[in-house]
């Protein structure tokens, strides 16, 4: 997927049933809380993956839009994601 956060969005805690896998295109400034780990500043360049079922979410909203390009590895069937 590629998927852009515009400034000042944040992106409610969540899990997804499988992998993901994820690099920052653009942007930065982007903080990502995974449940379990010390929260991480991610800018362009940088890439990043989540274990199946861990919570995360979007922290301080980033001060310019984001872009992500996201790998999903899901058992289909399943939702890609839901709420915490």
């Amino acid at each position: 997927m590629d998927v852009t956060v515009d400034a000042g969005v944040t992106v409610g805690r969540h899990t997804h049933p499988g992998i993901e896998s994820s690099y920052v295109m653009e942007g930065g400034g982007l903080e990502l809380p995974i449940e379990g780990q010390p929260t991480r500043l991610l800018k362009a360049g940088e890439a990043f993956q989540i274990p199946p079922e861990t919570p995360q979410a979007g922290g301080k909203a980033a001060n310019a839009k984001t872009r992500l390009l996201i790998n999903y590895i899901v058992e289909k069937g399943k939702p890609l994601a839901k709420p915490v």
